[in-house]
């Protein structure tokens, strides 16, 4: 390497390191306020723990969120990432630490990638160094500290396509294979994209060397060995993928088809390449050379259809954050051009260059950049340093799409980490905790795996347990999806998930405060259904659907629902009028508050209010919230659009305070009903003596009589049922559960759980190991032998 390219190496190190100075220098955390703690830190720390808590690297299980889950619901966020298994090796470093500081790692580990890349294609350094900041100054500075896994494979998507151009000197193909397997470890998601990338790539590199059959077959055999290297990972989690559920909005295949003009894929957006418009301009200038036509028509063609993006977001959505994967082929491509560039337009190509100027959403920026572009490319054969110049609408780009409203607050995170909440825990004995002091942010917090938590939020969800949820209890739901499984201040959830905990600033009917910290208060009770029990009060699943809603709810608590069962429990919930109309009309200019007294007809303490929500303008969101209890119809535009139509509200007080949002809605078959309290009551179930150990579950019980053996743990195929060291059949009890038959007498429970397809997973992932180990000794030999 020659003296500059130390220079450039060390200043696209130190630029980023510049950039989280300043950014920290302001109580600031290389963070953002949305998804950013409630998922990427929170899960990554409990993944870490779960890999202490096993003793390997390739944990199944988490015990401590959504009741005990598969941990494979979680893969989406990276269960094998570097910095989550450096997180389980320094168990006692905060997670935060390690999270951030891998971040900045992999960000100028992008940088320098990039700028290595580059140098093999572009023979001027100064240029590989000024688009390796152009790189920088892209989306991806937002997303490393947004949604990582956007952009975390980044680095070795450079890496790939680096070993793709070693592979046309050396016909080695082992860092394919290695670098390709690091970016399903960071993002399976973004990894087909990708793939697709190096595919475009490497057949672009074929018809360079005008060679196809040989190199394509061994770049299949390379796809294979990653297939099988990281097997462990990708099986269990397409199984999870399949058999579970993602609620998102319809697409149509017109829209599809309507290009998209304003290229939000390519320009200022955070959510696609968030490139400048001289980056654009290099791309259509390419369409007019030979020896950059190709790529330049394939970029625009990417960037204009919507159908690319749906189907390289496998078929869910057309959105544009699944085209930042073609930011190497940009970035070449825009050097390949400026390299050789020369000022020309004609009428095809200004009539291109100008096209997304009437479509994109700011003018002004856009016709400054478009001005300034066109200046320095017109002086710019003759004074080539002059492009440097340029470097300052993209950081001003920057700094408008990344303003300090954008980044987490030192204080901020401190509120949402609950350190009161961590002293609480240490305090008292906790099992099960549900914490409704910021129940956002901490729906995936396991506060170092102490306790268990029936919250948790995962792109991947649990099918059943979702529906449990928002199906069979109806939650409320109070944001935009129903994926984030949130914690709630709900009776019969907070009974029926066996909850002896709660943490919470207002008073918790049913619980009693034990302790309190800054405001926070602990209340506990033991008067909760157990986390596994025998019973043989049995209700027919059948006839159980066919109940209406709230009748589900005490039937649901006094009786297991399961195949067979036989029982006439007839729920304790009574209709009752209480002075509400059918129906209302609402029409709102701004957000309403009104208080309402109910007119009681019964002393019954639990008060359910329900009905349906008739939405006039789907472009817009309705919610209403009743002493605090917030239900939300999200925006039929919404990416995960939450289909809640049907409100409902379990209260315990007669006088309502209600908030209506603005819009224009129908409120229609309102209904009332209430139960006395002392149906909770008096539940007589066999409870399991619960033992310490590696199993799932562990301990005796004693069964009264011939019934079934009912726990909280969300079903999935994997679990293994143990009575007496025999096992038994598993089955779906209480809509959602683990359960099985069991016999009078004293037993001995185990459950154990092995995901599906894991093992086929490890033994693929063990033959692709020693494959790939042994290839590469022979690449080395081939490299030895031809030393000499």
């Amino acid at each position: 390497m020659k003296r500059k390219d130390y220079l450039y190496i060390f200043l696209l190190i130190m630029i980023p390191l510049l950039f989280l100075f300043i950014i920290t220098s302001q109580n600031l955390l290389f963070g953002n306020k949305v998804d950013w703690f409630n998922q990427h830190i929170t899960i990554a720390d409990a993944l870490r723990h779960a890999i202490r808590e096993e003793g390997t690297i390739f944990p199944t299980y988490l015990s401590h969120l959504m009741s005990g889950v598969n941990i494979y619901y979680f893969s989406y966020y990276g269960s094998l990432r570097f910095d989550v298994l450096l997180g389980a090796l320094f168990i006692n470093v905060k997670m935060i630490d390690l999270f951030i500081g891998y971040q900045v790692f992999l960000l100028i580990l992008t940088n320098l990638t990039c700028y290595f890349f580059l140098k093999r294609h572009l023979k001027r350094n100064d240029l590989c160094f000024l688009l390796s900041l152009f790189v920088l100054l892209s989306s991806i500075f937002f997303q490393f500290h947004k949604q990582v896994m956007f952009v975390n494979y980044m680095p070795f998507l450079f890496l790939m396509l680096r070993s793709i151009d070693h592979y046309f000197i050396n016909h080695h193909f082992t860092g394919i294979i290695i670098w390709g397997s690091c970016i399903v470890l960071h993002s399976y998601f973004y990894c087909i994209a990708c793939f697709i990338v190096c595919f475009i790539y490497f057949v672009m590199q074929c018809a360079n060397h005008k060679e196809y059959k040989k190199p394509l077959f061994h770049l299949l055999i390379a796809y294979v060995g990653i297939v099988l290297l990281t097997a462990i990972y990708t099986i269990p989690t397409l199984y999870v993928i399949v058999d579970g559920s993602k609620s998102v909005s319809s697409t149509h295949l017109l829209d599809l088809l309507m290009p998209t003009f304003s290229l939000k894929g390519l320009l200022y957006n955070n959510y696609g390449c968030g490139f400048t418009y001289l980056i654009w301009i290099l791309i259509v200038y390419g369409l007019y050379k030979k020896k950059t036509r190709l790529l330049s028509l394939i970029i625009i063609i990417s960037m204009f259809c919507p159908l690319i993006s749906f189907i390289m977001n496998g078929f869910l959505y057309a959105r544009s954050k699944i085209l930042i994967v073609f930011i190497p082929l940009i970035i070449l491509q825009a050097g390949l051009v400026l390299e050789d560039f020369t000022f020309r337009i004609n009428y095809s190509m200004l009539i291109l260059i100008i096209l997304p100027l009437f479509f994109i959403t700011q003018p002004y920026l856009v016709c400054i950049d478009l001005i300034v572009s066109l200046t320095i490319l017109y002086f710019y054969k003759h004074h080539q340093q002059i492009v440097f110049i340029y470097l300052l609408i993209p950081l001003l780009v920057v700094y408008f799409n990344n303003p300090t409203t954008s980044f987490i607050s030192t204080k901020q995170y401190q509120n949402y980490s609950n350190e009161e909440v961590e002293t609480l825990i240490q305090r008292n004995k906790i099992n099960t905790l549900v914490n409704l002091n910021q129940s956002k942010q901490n729906m995936n917090q396991t506060y170092q795996n102490q306790i268990t938590r029936i919250s948790g939020y995962t792109s991947t969800n649990h099918k059943l347990y979702n529906s449990y949820l928002y199906d069979t209890l109806k939650l409320p739901i109070s944001i935009n999806n129903r994926v984030a499984q949130i914690d709630q201040n709900h009776l019969f959830y907070l009974k029926l998930m066996s909850v002896d905990s709660v943490v919470s600033k207002k008073k918790i009917e049913g619980y009693q405060k034990v302790d309190e910290i800054n405001g926070l208060k602990l209340y506990q009770s033991q008067d909760v259904k157990p986390i596994a029990y025998a019973t043989n009060q049995l209700y027919s699943q059948n006839q159980f659907q066919k109940l209406k809603y709230p009748y589900t709810l005490d039937t649901l608590y006094h009786q297991a629902i399961v195949k067979d069962g036989n029982n006439d429990y007839q729920s304790q919930f009574i209709k009752e009028d209480m002075g509400l109309k059918k129906e209302y009309q609402i029409k709102n200019n701004k957000k309403t508050h009104i208080n309402y007294q109910l007119n009681r007809k019964t002393n019954n303490e639990i008060i359910v209010i329900e009905g349906d929500v008739i939405n006039h303008l789907p472009l817009q969101s309705v919610s209403i919230t009743i002493n605090g209890i917030k239900n939300k119809l999200s925006k039929s535009t919404s990416p995960y659009y939450n289909q809640n139509t049907h409100f409902t509200y379990l209260l315990t007080a007669q006088q309502l305070s209600i908030s209506l949002s603005k819009g224009h809605y129908d409120l229609k078959n309102i209904q009332t009903y209430s139960l006395n309290k002392n149906a909770l009551k008096n539940i007589k179930v066999d409870p399991l003596s619960i033992n310490k150990g590696k199993d799932i579950l562990n301990g005796t019980i004693n069964v009264s009589n011939d019934g079934y053996f009912i726990t909280r743990i969300p079903y999935d195929r994997g679990y293994q049922i143990l009575v007496d060291h025999q096992e038994v059949k598993s089955e779906v009890v209480n809509e959602a559960f683990l359960g099985c038959k069991i016999k009078k007498g004293k037993h001995q429970i185990q459950i154990k759980f092995t995901p599906y397809s894991y093992r086929l997973g490890f033994i693929l992932s063990y033959f692709g190991f020693m494959v790939v180990f042994i290839h590469y000794l022979i690449e080395r030999k081939i490299k030895d032998e031809r030393k000499y």
